[in-house]
């Protein structure tokens, strides 16, 4: 769940550089591949934000809306390490679906983002292998995205980002983009472009060693 904690200690970040910070967004996206047989969770920053390559990761939650029951193993992050840290079953805000939320642990593989290009955060399964009816990120004005709810938790998507490298910038979550792009349907898979990941960043690193 999304730690007050985490955003609390990017603002005291930004007072400890003696400045004002810029806030800009980061947008999310669920991403049918065809050739994992997965799910990709993507981010991607607003049009005409440039984030540098110093970036300080305070928090990160992505949760997902399922259909009740619903199995999914096979979790693999490649910017960020993530894990599933929340399970809400049917809850009376939304009783036809289920709420699978993922936590941000660590920035490594190292997280990076890059104007217009989008960032491959992690990937996830189905157990079964069925293709459901729906599935889709918590979209801000969900039923279940309120304070307090019925299981008194705080689920919902979460970005938060301190960039010393760019005025001092803060990046924070801002909304889910591209809906249909979750279709695993056959005839209704959506094309995904190049996208970047942590593992180059380590790549590129080891190959400057000598």
């Amino acid at each position: 769940m999304v730690s007050i904690q985490s955003l609390a200690k990017l603002a005291l970040l930004a007072s400890c550089l003696y400045a004002a910070p810029a806030f800009s967004q980061i947008n999310f996206k669920l991403q049918w591949l065809q050739d994992s047989s997965a799910w990709g969770v993507f981010a991607t920053p607003d049009e005409g934000v440039s984030p540098s390559e110093y970036l300080i990761i305070g928090s990160g939650q992505v949760t997902l809306v399922a259909p009740p029951q619903m199995q999914f193993n096979n979790l693999k992050s490649f910017s960020g390490t993530w894990v599933q840290n929340s399970y809400v079953g049917t809850p009376i805000e939304n009783p036809d679906a289920d709420y699978i939320s993922f936590g941000l642990e660590n920035a490594d593989p190292p997280m990076q983002f890059r104007a217009g290009e989008e960032t491959l955060l992690f990937t996830f399964a189905s157990k079964t292998g069925e293709c459901p009816d729906e599935l889709y990120l918590m979209s801000n004005d969900d039923p279940f995205n309120i304070m307090p709810n019925s299981k008194n938790c705080n689920p919902g998507n979460d970005i938060s980002i301190l960039d010393p490298g760019n005025d001092k910038s803060l990046y924070f979550f801002s909304k889910v983009y591209a809906p249909d792009a979750w279709d695993c349907h056959p005839g209704k898979e959506k094309p995904q472009g190049p996208f970047i990941s942590g593992f180059e960043r380590r790549r590129n690193k080891r190959q400057l060693r000598p």
